[in-house]
Formats: structure tokens, sequence, C-alpha cells
């Protein structure tokens, strides 16, 4: 949809006329003359006009796609549900379909290469190696001077192509540098994502010591952000550990929160954890 007629069906949503939502920006003529595909308004006017119809740029795009995700989103979503829930075909098939526009941008490169990790990963046949993808991935970071939201996104997901000092340094880094993006509507689950990673990072090194302190900090993330489902998470991780040195960490047993995270519908990532933790 073209962004004016957008524009003029969220106009329409508000029951506003074009002279109420234009006051102070355009002409009445200029709004009515972007609502109908004939002129281009500069990019201020159109954030101010989004400013007063009370929709935020994301939610604009969002809405201009007809309520759909963007193709990155949905590509991207349907490589995660196909990693979550270890089914093979359908990240066979969701590889393929990503492979196929990984041209299209550095957006879509990247995707292509963490579908790359999830196939062998997942012990199947892959275009590249581990490290294929991080010769490409460890300079993109290491030489970042100013980190944006992606580039966090872009570490979270690739942490394991690092050597465990490199992964610690840039956790490091960008936890200091994710404090500019603490008001940011989309900030969410990135540092308790970072930090749950880094833990599962130190098992699989055998440092359980530093392995509790990451899961410590993705418990605190979460507690800030009221995260209850990552809180309990970072609990069993903590918990899972502590029970293989015979300490205990906290009233609630290793088999007790995993029968709370069942009991709050997480089935099928319990018997992940409990797979992967065995």
């Amino acid at each position: 949809m073209h962004f004016g007629q957008t524009i003029k069906q969220i106009r329409l949503s508000r029951s506003l006329s074009q002279e109420e939502l234009c006051q102070g920006i355009m002409s009445r003529s200029n709004l009515s003359r972007f609502e109908n595909q004939r002129f281009i308004p500069s990019f201020d006017k159109v954030l101010k006009l989004l400013e007063r119809l009370t929709v935020t740029l994301d939610e604009f795009m969002y809405i201009n796609r007809d309520f759909l995700p963007s193709r990155y989103e949905h590509y991207y979503l349907k490589l995660i549900q196909a990693e979550n829930y270890k089914n093979k075909s359908m990240l066979l098939e969701v590889t393929k379909q990503i492979s196929e526009n990984k041209q299209e941008s550095t957006e879509f490169y990247e995707l292509f290469l963490l579908s790359q990790l999830a196939l062998l990963e997942n012990g199947l046949t892959a275009g590249l190696t581990v490290e294929d993808v991080a010769l490409y991935i460890r300079p993109r970071l290491f030489d970042l001077e100013n980190w944006l939201f992606f580039d966090f996104r872009c570490l979270n997901n690739f942490l394991n192509v690092f050597e465990i000092e490199e992964a610690v340094f840039l956790y490091d880094r960008a936890i200091k540098e994710f404090s500019k993006y603490d008001g940011f509507t989309k900030e969410n689950n990135v540092k308790i994502h970072l930090s749950l990673n880094m833990g599962q990072r130190m098992m699989e090194a055998r440092q359980p010591e530093k392995a509790v302190s990451y899961f410590e900090k993705a418990k605190q993330y979460a507690n800030q952000k009221n995260k209850l489902y990552q809180e309990i998470m970072s609990d069993l991780f903590i918990e899972k550990i502590l029970l293989e040195k015979d300490s205990i960490y906290r009233n609630r047993t290793y088999t007790e929160l995993l029968d709370l995270m069942t009991e709050l519908g997480y089935k099928s990532w319990v018997q992940s954890l409990t797979s992967y933790t065995s």
C-alpha cells in the first residue's frame, strides 16, 4: 500500500478531518495529494503526521504491510521456531527460502549465515562451515565504533562463533553500549537473551561458576522487565548447575521449577532443556 493511503486509512479510523491532521504540518491540499499518491512530503513531516495520529513508525510500517511482519522478520521467526522445536524438515525448508533471498540486503545475508549455523548445529548439511561464518561476523562486530540495535541482535545470534575470551569481551562491550537503548521500545529481551546465551557458552566450556554469574545477570534483567518466563529459565539453569555440585540455590528444586514451566505452558521447552542439560 502507498504510504499516503495508509495515512488516510489511519486518519479515518481516528475520525480526523484532513484539516485537523495537517494543521501546522502541511497544507490541506498537500495532504490530500499525499493521500492520493500525487505528492511525497519530506520525512520529517510524515513523522509529525504519525505523532499526531499517535502511531509509531514501526506500527505504521506494519499497518502499511497489511498487518504483516516484514519478509526478514517472517523468515527470522520461522528459523527460530524451527530451531527451538528441532524441526529438521522445517529448518531445511526455511533455510532454502532464506538462501534464495540472501543477496537482498545485509540483514538477509546475515540471516542466511545464521541459518547455516542452525543446519550445522542440527547435524544437517550446510553450504558453509562455522569458520566461514566467523570470517564474516568477527570483523563485522569487532570493527564497530557505534553499536546500533541490529548489532546487538547480531552478537546474540552469532555468539557461538567467537572464542570464549572474544565472547566475554564483546558481551561486556555490548552491555555497556546497550545502556543508550534502555528507553527504546524494541529493547525487550536483548540483554536477557545475551546473558542466557553467555551462561550456556560457559556451561559448554565447563566453567560453571562463570555460567552461574551470567544466569544471575539474566535473572536480574528479566526481573527488571517483568519477564517471568526468562526469570524462571535463569533459575532453572542455575539450579541445574548447583544441583550437580550438591548445592541448594533456592527453596524451589530443579524438578519443581520444571513443573512450574510445564504448568505455564512451556512443555516443549522443558523437554528441550531436559535433553540439553542431561
